[in-house]
Parts: structure tokens; sequence; C-alpha cells
């Protein structure tokens, strides 16, 4: 359970640290949130609310699922007393499978069915977080492997289901799609913020772990216990209110399910053009960023707990409370980035570069000491925040730079010397000092290259516009 940490003052109040940071958070996040909620210009038609309503609901179930297994992993595993590398071994399990299973699910979803595969989602949900509950290490390497199919199909059926819905059978507006999507957003950010809090009650209302046999329950279980009840009221609800479609068209169905395709896509592109793209300057700034900075976010999804239990007691740590507070900071970075929708995309991005370079740079300097803890917190809030702008900005820049003839091979070829960093420093679980110095290492590199790319696309504005047919990358200089 949950002990409460030292008290700060603040405006004549005392109150624990992470508290004080959840409630400035929330307030920050719900103004943000409401001056930059989605609006719509015109009525939409009749059919438009219920199809959104069936969506969303079963969406909030799911994701709701998905969140509760978020904050308490690590936790959940230490409370095993599992060895950090043991941890380590099945974080890379995890990730690892959703990364090769991901290249496969979007073309799994099109043929099996989207409405099937959500339920398939709920299935395999509640059989990971059951596997969850038994401090047996191959029980939860086996659940470990249930969490990467898992993963894939999250990011697969469920937006290719509203895409084709809104497009193929509804035929509604264009611009009705997006609002769908900011809503859907929306709602799975003030979802995590929620499940965050409600695992941190629990847990703190409940007695620690107990055993029988190999089983587990009560403590950090908990979270995962509604985990699976929240996926089996959804995966119901999807099975009575949802209407099944199929990938319809191979050239939509890449554009559907993004880089979630088929991965024997690539021998269907010329060599040569995919070639001469990869070559192009600003596709390999492109995956250059990504590489670093998402290799640098998942490290930190497994790094950030022992960081702030540097005297080792990980479960005793607020870490709901911790993950609602994150997830506030994400939204928060979300709405920024639609302030921000009229700068030129490649200046927001490099923003958050600088940014997040900094706030990791926290930690790698002060170190991982009871006395920096705090000061590493908010280090880590900042970061969060700078993620939440990261996601839209980097989707609008790779769909600037990445050309069109060959964007899904190239958007899964991108995954690919991520997926290796991420495994490479997991697997080598090099201690949490060096971890963070290598993070602050990487978003450097990634801040340097694209500042030195775009003093050079300046200073060639006519080359870079003129000699494709192109606009020029920052705009002519009558825009800038």
């Amino acid at each position: 359970a949950y002990i409460r940490t030292p008290t700060t003052t603040f405006f004549s109040m005392t109150l624990p640290p992470f508290e004080v940071a959840a409630v400035g958070n929330l307030i920050i996040c719900l103004t943000l949130g409401y001056v930059t909620r989605s609006k719509l210009d015109a009525p939409p038609p009749k059919a438009f609310h219920g199809h959104l309503e069936r969506y969303l609901v079963a969406w909030t179930l799911c994701i709701a699922g998905e969140w509760f297994g978020g904050p308490g992993v690590y936790a959940l595993y230490s409370s095993y007393n599992f060895t950090p590398e043991q941890i380590a071994q099945l974080f890379v399990l995890g990730f690892a499978c959703s990364s090769v299973l991901g290249c496969f699910a979007g073309n799994f979803a099109d043929r099996f069915g989207r409405k099937r595969s959500a339920m398939l989602f709920c299935a395999i949900g509640v059989g990971a977080v059951t596997c969850k509950h038994f401090a047996y290490l191959p029980i939860c390497f086996f659940g470990r492997i249930l969490d990467g199919m898992h993963a894939s199909l999250l990011y697969t059926a469920f937006e290719s289901w509203l895409v084709s819905e809104h497009n193929v059978r509804h035929r509604f507006p264009g611009p009705l799609l997006g609002h769908s999507f900011a809503l859907m957003f929306m709602v799975s950010y003030l979802v995590a913020i929620l499940c965050g809090f409600v695992a941190q009650i629990g847990v703190s209302n409940l007695p620690p772990v107990m055993s029988f046999g190999l089983f587990r329950y009560g403590g950090w279980t908990f979270p995962f216990e509604m985990s699976a009840l929240l996926q089996i009221i959804g995966g119901i609800y999807i099975a009575l209110n949802w209407d099944e479609n199929y990938g319809w068209n191979d050239h939509e169905n890449d554009s559907i399910t993004s880089n979630m395709g088929s991965p024997l896509s690539t021998l269907s592109t010329p060599r040569a053009s995919l070639l001469r793209s990869c070559c192009e300057a600003k596709v390999l700034i492109a995956g250059l960023i990504v590489t670093c900075f998402e290799s640098s976010m998942f490290i930190f999804v497994f790094s950030w707990t022992p960081a702030l239990a540097p005297d080792g007691a990980k479960w005793k740590l607020p870490c709901g409370l911790i993950f609602a507070t994150y997830m506030m900071a994400c939204m928060s970075g979300a709405s920024i980035s639609r302030l921000c929708s009229s700068w030129k995309t490649a200046y927001v991005v490099f923003g958050v570069l600088v940014v997040s370079t900094a706030t990791l740079a926290v930690p790698a300097t002060l170190g991982l000491t009871e006395e920096a803890k705090y000061a590493n917190f908010g280090a880590f809030v900042v970061f969060e925040l700078c993620v939440g702008a990261y996601f839209p900005s980097i989707a609008t820049l790779k769909s600037e730079y990445v050309p069109e003839r060959n964007r899904t091979t190239i958007y899964n070829l991108f995954r690919t010397p991520m997926n290796a960093i991420v495994v490479a420093v997991l697997l080598c679980t090099p201690g949490i000092d060096t971890t963070f110095r290598l993070l602050s290492i990487l978003l450097a590199v990634a801040t340097v290259s694209l500042a030195l790319f775009l003093i050079y696309d300046r200073k060639k504005p006519a080359k870079n516009g003129l000699k494709n047919g192109l606009k020029p990358l920052l705009g002519t200089p009558d825009e800038q």
C-alpha cells in the first residue's frame, strides 16, 4: 500500500508533493482541454451521433481496461520479488511481441473482421491480466506475450472499424472523422487519468498482496482485476452493438491502417523508388526523430518507477496517482500542440525536442537520490507534457516529409531502429543513472540534427521547393 511522503507547504496548506502535482496538473489540463475542445462548424447528419456513441462507449470501456494495467506493472512484479533483470526481460518480451505482431495485426483485422478483432482484443486482455495474478515467472512471461498481442489489436481493430464505418457504410462528411478522432483521444486521456486515481484508491485501501499458492490477490492486483471486468463488459457491448466490417480495398486498407499493415507490402514497392525516398534528407531526419524520441519514451516507461524509489521500495510508491498526473500532463501537451497549429510543424517538433532533452537531463545531472526525487518527478511530468505534444506534431511532420508512394513501408522502417534500441537497453540493464544519461543523449542527438537540417533547408528554399515542383519545406519568404 501507499505510504505517504514527506509534506511540503503550499499556500499555507500542507499536502504531500505527489498530491500537489496531481491537483495542479488537473486544473491545467482541464482548462487547456476546454479552450482547445473540438467544435463542429455545422450540424452533423442524424445518424452520426448514434454511430459516434456506439464507438465511444466501446472505446471507453476497452481503453479503460488497457489503462488500468498501466500504472502498477513494475510495482506488481517488484512485489513478487522478481529481480530488476527479470522485470526488464518481461518488459522486453511484451514490447518485442507488440512490435513484431503489429506488422501483421492490420492485415489480420482486415481479413478476420474488425468487430471480431475488437472482441478478440478483450478476450486476450482478460487472459493477460489473469496471468499477472501468478507470482510464477513462466506464467508472467506468457502473460507478456498476450500483452503484445493485446497492444497490437488495440492500435488496429478499433481505429480501422471507425474509419470504415464512417467512410464506407455511412459516408459521413470527411471533417467529421477528425472530430471523432479528437473526441477519441480526449476520452482516452480522461479515462487514463480516472483509472490512475481509481487504481491508487483501491491499492491504498486494500490489504497488501496476499497469496493462495502461486495465485496472488489484493494490493497491486486490484487494477488488473478492474481491467478484466471492464474488458468483459466492453467485449459484450461490441458483440451486441457493432456491425462487422472488413478491409475492402488494398490501397485504401493501407491508408486506413497506416503503419500497421502487412510487412509484405514492402515487396510490392519498387526498390529503386523506396531507396530514393529513404535517402531524402527530410525522410532521414523524420526517421531519426522517431527513433530517438520514441525509444526514449518506451525506455522511460520502464525506468520511471525505480527512479522515484531510490530506496528500492517500488511497491510503496503511489503509482496510480503518479500515472494519472503523467496522463494529465500528456493531455495538456496535446492541447498545447493544438494551440500551436498555426506554427510551422518543424518548429513545434524542435521545441518539443529541446524541452524533452532538458527535462531528462535533470535526473542525469542531479542523480537518482532521495533528495532529488521530487525534482526528478517534476522533470518527468514536463517530459510527459512533451510526449502529449509530440504525437500530433510528429504525425503532421511525417505527413509532410514522407512521400505518399512509400508511406506505409517507410513508417514500418522507422520502427526498426527504435525497437532495436529499446530491446538493447532493457536487456543490458545499464543502471538507472546511466539509462537517463543515455536518454538525454538520444534526445540531444535528435534536437541538434533537426536544428542543423532546418538551418540547411532554410538557406536553400528555392532548391527544395522549385526543383521538385513542391512548396518549400518552411514556406516561402512571403509566408514567413
